[in-house]
C-alpha cells in the first residue's frame, strides 16, 4: 500500500523550487529604521590603583547592592571628581 503524499503548501517556496525547478521568490524586505551609529570610542589606558582593605571592601558592597560593576563605579566618581578640569 502506498502513501498519498500530502500536496505542497502555497507558501513553500523551497519545496516548490525542488520539485517542480520554480524560482525561489524571496520574502518582501521590511523597512527598518535606519540606525545610527554610535560615535567611536575613544582609546582606553588601564590603570593600576592599590586601595586599603576596608575602602575595597565597602567598594565591592557598593557594587554588589547597585549591581554595578567595581570598574564602572571608580570611572562614575572620577568623572564627577575630574568635571572641572580643563582638557
Amino acid at each position: 500500500m502506498t502513501k498519498k503524499r500530502k500536496p505542497l503548501n502555497d507558501d513553500d517556496n523551497l519545496a516548490k523550487q525542488f520539485v517542480y525547478g520554480e524560482p525561489i521568490t524571496p520574502p518582501p524586505k521590511q523597512n527598518k529604521p535606519q540606525e545610527v551609529e554610535p560615535p567611536p570610542k575613544e582609546a582606553t589606558i588601564r590603570l593600576t590603583v592599590d586601595l586599603a582593605e576596608s575602602m575595597h571592601r565597602k567598594l565591592s558592597i557598593l557594587a554588589a547592592r547597585t549591581g554595578k560593576k567595581k570598574a564602572e563605579i571608580v570611572r562614575m566618581l572620577l568623572d564627577e571628581a575630574l568635571q572641572d578640569v580643563e582638557n
